[in-house]
């Protein structure tokens, strides 16, 4: 991040900090920003409590309504989201989920210290829907400077399962003159095709409810980044399959072409998968099977091949889709790194 000196045209570097250098030991610090200035989560929401107490005894940082008249909850960390803050949000969001519409009046009611009916009409004016509608839906928004990968995973799951979860990285950075600026980023789902993201969503539940198969040749419609993070979780899974995986793909990267079945087979026995050409040929057809899984439509994005297009039929001429070389590289480096320093 850079702050314009406009008198000297030129740029200043700011220095990334994380919150806990600066002093900023409880995410209070952070809750009490977020409170006050709402919009810096990216969209116009209304807070409704703080630090409210669950019936559990134990504590929901900021709780917020959109414009749509669906429930919010926020969860903060300090600076890294840990393992497990995604599991709290959604034990947060599942109580939430029996508020009725006099139970939020009464929850606003107490946090501004207002008659339960004035809390309402603020809230009437703030929705852009009818307070019948009230709550019909929760969402969570976690915030944290960084985002541990096994709570990427479980957001990415939970919007496949039709829970509307975010993510939002705010960032400290400090200038020489001892300043401290926040820049926020929203990582899940990226802004500049949230009403796409929404969309393909959509469209995909659609499909599901329609075709109740674990076969899909639909190919994946990912941003970059969110391409990116679930290639490497997919490459992180604790599986046998895994690495006759990266040895396919190490195949299809060597050369921008398509790869028929039988060269693949040779290929992949020559590398060391299977005892002999009859078995690397039978790890292949598990492979393909892979493929076609419903839930990999992000690798049928990267990897492209023929078939003719009913489960179980034999798949061909392997290709990597253009564009996606660079990246898988990247991936299949990062996975043989990994290997190679767990080996030594």
């Amino acid at each position: 991040m850079y702050k314009v000196n406009v008198q000297d045209r030129r740029l200043i570097q700011l220095t990334p900090k994380r919150l806990s250098e600066l002093g900023l030991k409880e995410p209070l610090d952070m809750e009490e920003w977020i409170e006050k200035s709402p919009g810096i989560l990216g969209e116009d929401l209304l807070i409704v409590a703080r630090q409210l107490v669950l019936p559990s005894g134990i504590r929901l940082d900021l709780l917020a309504i959109d414009k749509k008249a669906n429930l919010v909850v926020i969860e903060l960390k300090l600076d890294d989201s840990g393992r497990d803050v995604e599991w709290q949000a959604v034990k947060y969001a599942s109580y939430c989920s029996s508020l009725h519409s006099e139970d939020i009046f009464d929850i606003y009611a107490q946090y501004l210290q207002l008659d339960s009916d004035k809390a309402q009409l603020r809230m009437e004016e703030f929705i852009d829907e009818e307070l019948a509608n009230i709550n019909r839906k929760q969402r969570i928004i976690l915030v944290a400077r960084e985002f541990h990968s096994d709570v990427v995973s479980a957001v990415l799951w939970l919007r496949d399962y039709e829970i509307d979860a975010e993510c939002v990285r705010l960032r400290p950075f400090v200038d020489t003159d001892g300043d401290i600026f926040i820049t926020p980023d929203i990582i899940i789902p990226l802004p500049e095709a949230k009403n796409y993201v929404k969309a393909r969503e959509a469209r995909q539940k659609e499909v599901a409810r329609s075709v109740r198969s674990s076969f899909s040749l639909e190919k994946g419609t990912f941003e970059l980044a969110e391409l990116e993070d679930r290639l490497r979780l997919t490459l992180r899974r604790q599986s046998d399959l895994t690495p006759r995986l990266v040895k396919l793909l190490e195949i299809l990267i060597s050369e921008d072409r398509p790869y028929g079945r039988d060269e693949v087979k040779q290929e992949l026995f020559r590398r060391g998968v299977g005892l002999d050409i009859g078995q690397a040929g039978r790890y292949l057809s598990n492979l393909s099977q892979f493929l076609t899984k419903t839930s990999n439509s992000h690798l049928r994005q990267v990897v492209s091949f023929e078939t003719g297009g009913e489960s179980g039929e034999t798949k061909d001429n392997y290709r990597v889709v253009a564009g996606h070389r660079e990246l898988l590289g990247k991936l299949v480096t990062e996975w043989n790194e990994r290997e190679q320093s767990a080996r030594s």
